[in-house]
Parts: structure tokens; sequence; C-alpha cells
């Protein structure tokens, strides 16, 4: 059974700008920067392939497990070269988004005693990290802040009789500072920091709407969009009248329509933060917005603003195909909201914040991390922070195929995948493949059909597999025969 991987190849200066990430990184020793270096360029130059294969020779391989496992080699030095340069990148950039978000990684083969347990009980850890893109092309320019949530007990058992609550009031002072929830106050705070005299404006999704997060980033001057999660909180209309944030979004008259091609998605998540499943469809969405005032709710510590002054914007769909779910989305923004344009400007930049999504993806499909055979939490953590540059030029190249789909097909294949294609692939090729011509054919070998609309990872990466199996083939009967087939 051959790999199922994305089979992403990287050019030469993508491979070169993720290893020089780590070019001024000072581990005490000279030689373990350029190892790093060498790793990342190794897994850079071959994201799909397993860990050996990638590092190639036995003693690069030998190197590199002998590297995962220092103790002066760590997650926290790795990360602040990369947050460094992705500082510089940004001032490049002037006017960047900080995306935050947080995924788990599960690694099958690992003892949860040794690296965590997940909320299922399995092995692993959940990741929460801050991605900075470029505001006008959407390019990803690196991470800013990474933090790992390692929880040592396994989850317990629900019981079904009513559990005990803690009883809160609106005195409380004294709070966990080692809560989970506060790795986004910690994510935007160290954002703020790092991109200082860059112009940033943060993401988030329904995780990130919590009173004191609001606070910190309206304290901080933060400019954020970040997605409403709990619609029923009381809120107050500028004149003064109470009402939940539904009832005040519901009463905000639309400023402007606009429709939307929407991609297909299966259903997934746990139950209560499922996705719904939807086919792709040209969605009619219909945008509002409004002032609120959000009051300081009774279980915050005192010591927060009584009341917080934001903006809120609506998108829904009116009229969405039978047996669909409808669109909806409720945001709170700093950004401006006087115009339609405005308006149209906040759901814009909301919509950027899927390209972490997209990074999540890349890290355990593009570059298999969740595959990579190491048992203890150092050599992954270790791992991680030298994934993170790979996964961003990854992305950075299916970003760029969206973006300049008209590239030549030799930018993202081989001549000899390229051939193959040609032969063997169900999706004619024209004389002159651009990237999008190529990548199109190789969902194709994924089962990607033209009406399901742009392919996503899954199906190229099913695609792309069969394409490195045929190329198997294809060389070796190059090498028995000494014959090339050319078009």
């Amino acid at each position: 059974m051959h790999d199922q991987s994305l089979g992403v190849k990287l050019s030469k200066v993508s491979v070169e700008r993720a290893a020089a990430v780590f070019a001024d990184l000072d581990l005490g020793d000279p030689r373990r920067t350029q190892r790093v270096i060498r790793i990342v360029a190794s897994l850079a130059s071959n994201p799909e392939a397993s860990f050996p294969k990638a590092m190639g020779n036995e003693a690069d391989i030998e190197g590199a497990y002998r590297l995962m496992n220092s103790s002066r080699v760590t997650m926290a030095a790795l990360n602040d070269a990369h947050a460094e340069v992705t500082a510089r990148r940004a001032e490049e950039a002037k006017v960047v988004l900080a995306i935050h978000d947080s995924t788990t990684c599960v690694f099958a083969h690992a003892d949860p005693e040794a690296i965590g347990y997940t909320n299922t009980g399995k092995a692993g850890f959940l990741v929460h990290y801050a991605l900075v893109v470029s505001a006008d092309e959407k390019r990803p320019l690196g991470v800013v802040h990474v933090e790992e949530v390692v929880r040592r007990k396994a989850p317990r058992k629900r019981s079904s009789s009513k559990a005990k609550k803690k009883k809160r009031t609106g005195f409380e002072t004294v709070r966990d500072p080692n809560r989970e929830s506060l790795r986004w106050n910690r994510g935007f705070a160290a954002a703020h920091e790092r991109l200082q005299g860059t112009e940033v404006i943060h993401l988030a999704d329904r995780e990130g709407d919590n009173y004191d997060l609001l606070a910190q980033a309206l304290s901080d001057g933060c400019r954020f969009v970040i997605r409403a999660r709990t619609l029923e909180r009381r809120v107050e209309s500028t004149d003064g009248e109470s009402q939940t944030l539904y009832e005040l979004v519901l009463g905000a008259q639309g400023v402007l329509t606009r429709e939307v091609d929407l991609p297909p998605r299966k259903a997934a998540g746990a139950p209560k933060t499922a996705h719904h499943p939807r086919s792709a469809r040209l969605a009619r969405l219909d945008f509002s917005a409004a002032r609120v005032i959000l009051p300081r709710p009774r279980i915050q510590p005192v010591n927060l603003p009584k009341q917080l002054e934001v903006n809120v914007v609506r998108v829904w769909e009116s009229s969405p195909p039978p047996g669909e779910a409808p669109i909806e989305w409720v945001l709170y923004t700093t950004e401006p909201i006087e115009t339609p344009s405005d308006v149209a400007a906040v759901v814009d930049l909301y919509r950027a914040r899927w390209l972490i999504e997209e990074c999540n993806k890349a890290i355990k499909t593009g570059c298999r991390y969740e595959k990579r055979q190491f048992d203890s939490l150092h050599a992954l953590l270790t791992l991680l922070a030298l994934t993170l540059p790979v996964a961003c030029e990854v992305l950075a190249l299916r970003a760029a195929c969206r973006r300049t789909p008209t590239a030549p097909a030799t930018a993202v294949l081989t001549p000899t995948q390229l051939q193959i294609l040609v032969v063997l692939g169900s999706r004619k090729l024209p004389r002159n493949p651009t990237v999008r011509d190529a990548l199109w054919a190789v969902a194709a070998l994924g089962g990607h059909m033209k009406t399901n609309g742009e392919p996503g990872w899954l199906v190229l990466h099913r695609g792309m597999a069969e394409l490195l199996a045929y190329e198997k083939g294809w060389r070796a009967r190059e090498k028995v025969t000494g014959l090339s087939i050319s078009r």
C-alpha cells in the first residue's frame, strides 16, 4: 500500500525560505544550527516522505534523531527564531493579518502517558498558534506565537447525574491563571508585541469570543474581527435598549447583498461544534451592521471594564436551498462600518481566517506531522517547530496556485509527472498546461469532479498518491527498457 500524502513539490526558493527561518538561531553550537537548517531543508524538499527517507543517508538520519531528543534544542528557541523572521517579513508587508486558532494533534503510535491526552483519550496535545499573512495577497509569512496544551490526565467519563457546579459571583477577583482558555489572550498579546510597528488585524473564530479577550484587545489598541459564539448574550444598543445580541442584529437593516460561491463541505467535529455538511452552491448573502455595548458578565472578575463597545456585522443567507443549512455569521470588530464597502471589507477579512484551517491541514496532511514516529513529547514539539516553516511554504504554494493559476505547470509538478498525467490521467491536459490545469488533473486522479468546485486537500493528496504510485512504475519501466515517453 502506498502512502496517501499530499505530494507537494516545493521550489528551490521555497525550500531555502523555510530553512532560512533558522539562519540566526543560537543553540550554543553552530553545528546544531546547521543541523537544524539541513533537517528543515530536507523536510521542505520532500514534505510527504517518511522522516528517515526525507533525511537521506544513515549519518543524517542518526544526526536528526539525536537533535530531536537533545535537551539543548528546545521548541521555545526554535519558535522564537521563527517569530523574529516572521516579524521582519510582516514589517516589509506593512499590513498583515494575525490569524489565531487551536488544533489537536493526535499520534496513534504514541503513549498518552508520555505525550498527553486529547479530549477523546487518545495520545496527543492541543497546539495554539498565530499565523501571519499579508493583508493584500494573503501570502503566509510565518508564525509569531506557538503554545502547546498538554493534558496529563485522561478525560473523565460523563456522569449521568447532575454535576455540581461551582458558584461564581461578580465579586470574583482570582481565577486560575493557567486555565486553557487564556491561550487566546496570550496569543493576541504575543502577536501584538512581536508585530510592533506593523499594522495588524487579528482574526479568531468563536472560541475567541470571550469577554476578557475582547477587553484585553481593546485595551491594547488591537484591531480585530472575532466571530460571536453566544448570540443569547444580553447586550445594549447605543440608545440604551437591553436585548439579546441576536435580537439586536436581527433588527439591523441590511446594507448590501452579495453572491458568493460556497465549496462543498462534509460534516466534521464534535457534536456541539460540528460543521453542517453542504453541497457546493452560489449563495446570496445579506450584510448588516450595528454598534453594540457588551455589559461585563457576572462570572468575569470585577477588575475588567464594566462594559465594552464594539461594532457588530451580521452575514446571513435568507433563502437557502431546500435541505441546506443557511449561512450565518455574527462578527465583533473594531473595523469601521459606516459604508456598505466598510461592512463588506469586514466580512472579507473574516473569510481570510480559513487560511489557518488550511495551514492545519498542511501541517498534518501536507507535512505528515501526525505520522512521524517519535515517542517523547520533547521530540514531537521540536519537530513541530521545525515543521511549521515548511507548512507555511506548502500553504503559500497552494495559495499561489489559486492566486496565479496561469503560471506554468512545472511550478508544481516535474516534467515526468506531467508526462504521466498526459498518458494515464483521466482529465486531458493542454499542450502548455498551467498550474490550474495540472492540479485539476491531479485532483481527477483522486476522484474529483469539476462540478464539485475547487479541489481540496484530501482529494489532492489522494490524487498525488496515485500519481506517485504511477511514477514509481514509470521510472521502473524506463530503467528496464531504457525508453522515455515524451509528448
